[in-house]
């Protein structure tokens, strides 16, 4: 069963490239599997297909140690076809739960809000967001710009 928490989001990722990937670099910034395709394309110097929207980020500069942060500040947090929340830096909002016992899924009355630096476990939702209530804006700012660019994509080219 997927999850939207960060047991099942957060997963080790291991890339060798001598020469160019300096050797026992470590992070916790975001890097989203979308990001591989444009990644690897720039690696070996293929071409991004420019007649459809990708979602995916170039993250070689970061990967290079170019660049000390990611490309990518945030993710959507999709089960299947739905959206569940988004993380955005170290906070995680989500607007949707799977009930335990059937597995549906629900809407939230309200959004659950996590400081995954002060509590990475997800236990407390809300608990350390009351010093914090700015953070509603970024997070929210990523779903509304996730649903602008679905509007604008103009969708899969014929073959």
């Amino acid at each position: 069963m997927f999850s939207p928490y960060e047991g099942s989001l957060r997963v080790p990722f291991l890339i060798r490239y001598p020469g160019k990937i300096p050797a026992r670099q470590v992070s916790n910034d975001i890097v989203h599997l979308i990001d591989i395709f444009p990644t690897l394309a720039n690696f070996v110097g293929g071409d991004i297909p420019q007649d459809r929207t990708l979602d995916g980020v170039d993250q070689s500069d970061f990967l290079m140690g170019k660049s000390e942060k990611s490309a990518r500040e945030s993710v959507l947090i999709y089960i299947g076809n739905e959206l569940f929340g988004v993380k955005w830096r170290n906070w995680k909002m989500l607007i949707k739960e799977i009930d335990e016992d059937s597995y549906a899924v629900l809407n939230m009355a309200y959004p659950s809000i996590y400081n995954l630096v002060v509590d990475p476990k997800e236990e407390e939702p809300e608990y350390f967001y009351l010093d914090d209530t700015w953070v509603d804006a970024p997070l929210w700012q990523v779903i509304e710009d996730h649903q602008a660019s679905i509007e604008e994509d103009p969708g899969v080219p014929d073959p």
